[in-house]
This record gives structure tokens, sequence and C-alpha cells, in this order.
């Protein structure tokens, strides 16, 4: 599953080059997804590696950048531990298998969710109570069969 901090990457980079506000907002993301520097530069490396030798861009991205990292600050810090925990649980419900926990776990450890998704899937007690979700969960609803 790709990283949610690529897609801030291919945002940020949209004409081949990315401006210091553009920096700036990478390093908001990060700090929302609570990543460390190996990760940050790791994913980084990669997809510059994938970038033209020469750009002539200017940074366009950064106006798409700033409303999707805007965009996360405003839900992901309160919400996102809750929905985390609300899918750990869903996918136990359904049957997740060894493989999807594994893919699951790692993507939202990858994000500073894992300990609320391993405690969504692992809590004893009443149902989850019903909440909804933003389309940012799509791929990993899609993934656990959701």
């Amino acid at each position: 599953m790709k990283h949610p901090y690529i897609t801030g990457l291919e945002i940020g980079w949209k004409d081949d080059a990315l401006n210091i506000e553009g920096h700036k907002l990478l390093t908001r993301l990060s700090e929302i997804y609570e990543m460390e520097t190996q990760k940050i530069e790791s994913l980084e490396m990669e997809y510059i590696e994938s970038l033209p030798l020469i750009s002539k861009g200017i940074g366009n991205g950064e106006s798409e950048l700033r409303k999707y990292v805007e965009d996360l600050e405003k839900w992901f810090p309160q919400k996102g531990a809750a929905c985390a925990q609300y899918l750990g649980r869903r996918a136990l419900d359904v049957g997740m298998t060894k493989q999807g926990w594994k893919v699951a776990y790692e993507w939202m450890l990858s994000i500073g969710l894992g300990i609320d998704f391993a405690n969504g899937a692992w809590m004893e007690g009443s149902e989850p109570k019903e909440i909804e979700f933003p389309s940012f969960f799509d791929d990993i609803v899609s993934l656990l069969g959701l």
C-alpha cells in the first residue's frame, strides 16, 4: 500500500520541483504521521529517484499540498486514533487474514496509528460505535474487505 506521505510528495513535486514552502508543508505532514527521520528520508529518496534529472518546474504543487496538509490537520489528530480502532475491530469481525493484518498493521504503524488499530482488533466488549471515517482510509477499508 502506498504510504500517505508519498501522496504528499506527489502533490508537492507536481511539476517536478519543490519550493521552500512545499518543503515546510512536507515537514508538517511528517509530524502529523509521527514519522521517524529514517523513514522520511527513505520515502523521499525513493520518490526523488523517479523524477527527471532536469526540471523547469517552480513548485506549483504548493497550494494543493497546503490544502492536503491543512485538511489532515483538521481531523487526523482528533479522529485518526478512533478511526484506526474502529477499523481494527470491524476487520476482526469480518475475519481478517494473517496477511491482511500484517499489511494493515504495518500501514497503520507507519502513520502513527498501529497501537490504536491493534487495540481495536483485540479489545473485548460490546460492538464498536459506528463512526464515519474520511476517504483517507479507503485503501485500507478495501484491503480489509469492509
